[in-house]
């Protein structure tokens, strides 16, 4: 993990937490004071660590899931339902080739939940470095500044959507691309996409990151006419392919 994705991660919490202590209304002098970023990064911090807890419980839930799943199947397996009750339990034939996948597939949703656990550890000590305040400091301040025409940016390359429809997290990391599309110097718009795209990946759902992906894209090719910021269409593509 970079500093610079660090950074908008903290950024993309630290405004959701702020945008639900104001009931869904950013204040922007919130965010006035960079003083109050240290207790937004713990707020941040906290936030994730009960996310990683939950990670955890979640991947032994998995797979405990999955090996009760294989020992009730070995046990009212006909072999030995027809075997006499001292007798020692017989491994048998392993259920169908889609079951078997079903349960992999929890396994490694399992693994998953681990891996995004273990970033933990380093994402709040990246999150501590002044570097990474800094730059998620400004991500804020832009947004809480010039919330209402991100959004009215943002509406112009929507199809069948609007702002104020989408759920909170889609909406601030909508938000957060493209202030810094927008209003961040020597920013390649490629990446910003990429960025956008994997937290929806993590924090929302699969619809929600094409949409995002979709959104953005639009966005980026007008930016990019407009600041000749970088945008190099490769990293678009694998984008929303990853």
């Amino acid at each position: 993990m970079n500093a610079r994705h660090a950074s908008r991660e903290l950024a993309l919490l630290t405004l959701f937490q702020l945008d639900k202590q104001g009931d869904g209304q950013l204040n922007a002098d919130a965010v006035a004071q960079k003083s109050t970023m240290q207790e937004q990064v713990l707020s941040a911090v906290r936030a994730l660590s009960a996310e990683a807890e939950f990670q955890i419980q979640s991947a032994a839930d998995q797979l405990a899931e999955v090996s009760r799943y294989l020992l009730d199947y070995e046990l009212e397996h006909p072999t030995n339902l027809e075997s006499p009750l001292e007798a020692e339990v017989k491994a048998v034939e392993i259920p169908t080739t889609r079951q078997m996948v079903e349960k992999i597939e929890q396994c490694l949703q399992g693994a998953e939940y681990l891996f995004e656990a273990l970033r933990v550890p380093e994402l709040t000590t990246l999150m501590a470095a002044e570097s990474v305040q800094d730059y998620a400091f400004q991500l804020i301040k832009l947004v809480a500044e010039h919330r209402s025409d991100l959004d009215e940016v943002l509406n112009q390359h929507m199809t069948d959507w609007r702002m104020d429809r989408l759920v909170r997290m889609d909406a601030y990391i909508l938000r957060l691309a493209a202030a810094e599309m927008k209003f961040m110097e020597k920013v390649d718009l490629s990446v910003t996409i990429n960025e956008a795209v994997d937290l929806a990946k993590q924090f929302s759902t699969e619809e929600s990151y094409r949409l995002i992906h979709g959104i953005l894209a639009s966005l980026a090719e007008k930016v990019s006419v407009e600041t000749d910021k970088p945008l190099r269409g490769s990293l678009r593509e694998q984008s929303i392919s990853s």
